[in-house]
């Protein structure tokens, strides 16, 4: 199961910008960048495109007392006190940062709202961090794995999609029962400006624990006592239908083995065959059980279901004609 979640499907291209109203933190004509780095410390750049010397001062937060910080259209808030705030010159205009709190640290860890249980809506909490620039913000990261505390993983947030949960939450599929649900929360200075590509969950890369990134394991993920709990998302990893003429198609994204079973007086036939791991877009895998088996089976009402990886995914009575060919 986890091991096929290296398989990424790529949808379209989102552009991502921090926060409710992030831009670029803007002063007195200079435009710059307040970011955070993996070691927790802060990234100050300049964005204007001026060629010229820039200046930068550390200063107490009400501006009084202010000792030069360093040149360059670029600094690192390494050896600043917390409570600062930066100061810029240069091209004939000033500028100055949001307040700096001190380098990131992680007061509580990251956790999710909602029973870990299949089929059922998980919401991210994110942690609670001191230091950092006023006006961060979090995105978090929800994925599941073979192992209470590490891997195989495979992630299930789908960044920035339109038709994703809100709040970057999650449906836990049925095929993750038995998995323990990770999440990891980073934190973003207020005028990170970034790209995201919008990809189907199953297969980013997993985030580390790092300065800026808080992760947790939040438990193990029991199986569903009930139907889907929300439609948002992604459809679920193992989806199956059986036509009225007993023709299967399935769904399974991250590559499964599908078996189609008849059941008529007595007698069983089974018919399976390995889908390969596709696009969630692209189409299902048709599966129908040959001739052979029809004739085993004989004519007439047949019980027919659809196991996927030894899960039963679906079933119908249909009328099977032994010697017919079988169409959708």
């Amino acid at each position: 199961m986890m091991q096929r979640a290296a398989t990424v499907f790529a949808a379209a291209v989102v552009l991502a910008i921090g926060g409710q109203d992030a831009e670029p933190v803007k002063a007195q004509g200079v435009e710059m960048q307040a970011l955070l780095v993996k070691d927790g410390s802060g990234l100050l750049f300049v964005n204007n495109g001026e060629e010229s010397t820039w200046s930068w001062q550390a200063c107490s937060s009400d501006l009084v007392t202010c000792r030069p910080f360093g040149q360059g259209r670029e600094i690192s808030t390494v050896g600043a006190e917390p409570s600062t705030v930066f100061r810029v010159s240069g091209a004939g205009k000033t500028g100055r940062s949001p307040l700096w709190h001190g380098n990131l640290s992680v007061l509580s860890p990251p956790t999710v709202r909602g029973p870990l249980r299949a089929n059922e809506l998980v919401t991210p909490v994110p942690a609670t961090w001191g230091g950092g620039w006023e006006g961060d913000f979090d995105q978090t990261q929800l994925s599941v794995c073979a192992r209470p505390a590490g891997g195989p993983c495979s992630s299930i947030t789908e960044p920035k999609n339109p038709e994703a949960c809100p709040r970057e939450a999650a449906v836990l599929d049925p095929a993750f029962a038995g998995g323990y649900l990770r999440i990891a929360d980073r934190r973003f200075g207020p005028g990170a400006i970034f790209t995201l590509e919008a990809l189907f969950p199953y297969g980013q890369a997993l985030w580390r624990s790092d300065g800026q990134t808080a992760v947790a394991f939040v438990g193990r993920i029991q199986p569903a006592t009930g139907p889907r709990a929300a439609r948002c998302g992604p459809p679920p990893l193992r989806l199956a239908s059986i036509s009225k003429l007993g023709v299967a198609e399935i769904r399974c994204p991250l590559g499964c083995r599908a078996e189609l079973i008849g059941r008529r007086a007595g007698r069983v036939a089974r018919f399976g065959r390995l889908a390969p791991a596709r696009s969630p877009f692209g189409r299902p895998v048709a599966l129908r059980l040959p001739v052979r088996l029809r004739r085993q089976l004989g004519e007439g009402q047949t019980r027919m279901s659809v196991e996927v990886d030894g899960r039963r995914v679906a079933r119908r009575t249909v009328f099977l004609a032994a010697d017919s060919p079988q169409r959708r």
